[in-house]
C-alpha cells in the first residue's frame, strides 16, 4: 500500500513543478531496485503535511482504482542528500530531512495533456471518475494551467495531490455532498477550471463503478492509511486525523456527492 524503500541513486531533476522534484533510483527491501519521483518536505509549502496528504490521496486513487502511480516513502540515508549534485534538489532535501515522498516513474510514452482537446470515447469515462475524485477531495491542483495529468493516449496518469483536502479559509465552502456544494460556473479561468470539466460538461455519464469503490474505503482501510505515514508526516496529527475523518464521511455521502456532481455537469 505504502513500501518504504532507501534511495540509493540520484538520476535526474524534474524540469516541471515548484516543488523541484528528482528522478531517484530506490532499492526495496529485497534490493530489487525502483525508479521513482522523489518529492521532498523542503520543497513544499506545509512540508510534511504536503507529503501526507499526497500519500493519504494516492493510496485513496488507488483503493478507487484511479491511474495514480504508486506511491512510495523514501528514506535518504545520512549523508545522502549531500552528495545529490542538483543544486536545487539538494537544496530541497537537506532542508527538512525527514522521509520523502516518492511515486513510480512512469514507462516512456506518457506526456502532459493538452487542455481542452477533446477526450477520447474510450478514456472518457476515467476522465470523468478522475474528474469526481478531485471534486471530492478539493483538490484545485489538476487545472486548465496546471493538469497535472499525463497521457499515452491508452491511459492517464494523475500525480500532485498536495493541495488536496484543505478547505480552511475557502469562503463559501461546502461539502460536495450537501446542495450547493458542488457548482461550476462557466467562464473559470485557466487556473480554476478543471482540465476535463468543459469535454464532460453536459455528456451523459456514470459513477456507478466509483461509487461502488468507496466500499473499500472501510474505517479499518483508513486506520492502515494512517498507520502507513512516517511519525514525521503525522506531526501532532490534527490534519491528518481530519482527512480521514473527511474521508469517511465522504464515503457515507458519496451517492449524494455524485448526485450534486452530475447536477453540476448538466
Amino acid at each position: 500500500m505504502l513500501q518504504t524503500v532507501t534511495a540509493i541513486r540520484f538520476e535526474k531533476p524534474v524540469s516541471s513543478g515548484k516543488t523541484r522534484p528528482g528522478v531517484f533510483a530506490c532499492a526495496l527491501e529485497d534490493a530489487t531496485e525502483v525508479e521513482l519521483v522523489v518529492k521532498f518536505a523542503g520543497g513544499c509549502d506545509m512540508k510534511g503535511r504536503a507529503l501526507a496528504t499526497e500519500a493519504i490521496a494516492g493510496m485513496m486513487a488507488a483503493d478507487l482504482d484511479l491511474p495514480v502511480p504508486e506511491p512510495f516513502v523514501v528514506v535518504l540515508e545520512p549523508g545522502f542528500a549531500d552528495m545529490i549534485p542538483d543544486p536545487a534538489v539538494r537544496e530541497r532535501a537537506r532542508r527538512l530531512p525527514i522521509p520523502a515522498f516518492g511515486s513510480r516513474k512512469l514507462p516512456p510514452g506518457y506526456s502532459t495533456i493538452l487542455a481542452d482537446r477533446q477526450i477520447p470515447s474510450a478514456l472518457q469515462q476515467t476522465a470523468a471518475e478522475i474528474l469526481a475524485f478531485d471534486t471530492f477531495i478539493v483538490n484545485p491542483d489538476r487545472s486548465v494551467a496546471n493538469p497535472n495529468c499525463l497521457s499515452n493516449g491508452r491511459k492517464f496518469a494523475i500525480y500532485d495531490h498536495e493541495l488536496a483536502f484543505f478547505t480552511e479559509g475557502l469562503i463559501g465552502w461546502q461539502p460536495p455532498w450537501e446542495p450547493g456544494g458542488v457548482v461550476f460556473p462557466k467562464g473559470l479561468s485557466a487556473n480554476r477550471r478543471h482540465v476535463f470539466l468543459e469535454q464532460l460538461r453536459g455528456q451523459e455519464l456514470s459513477f456507478k463503478r466509483l461509487a461502488g469503490a468507496f466500499d473499500l474505503l472501510t474505517n479499518g482501510r483508513l486506520t492502515e492509511y494512517r498507520t502507513a505515514l512516517p511519525p514525521e508526516w503525522i506531526g501532532d496529527g490534527q490534519a491528518v486525523d481530519g482527512i480521514l475523518d473527511y474521508i469517511a464521511e465522504l464515503k457515507r455521502n458519496v451517492d449524494a456527492a455524485i448526485q450534486q456532481l452530475n447536477t453540476a455537469l448538466r
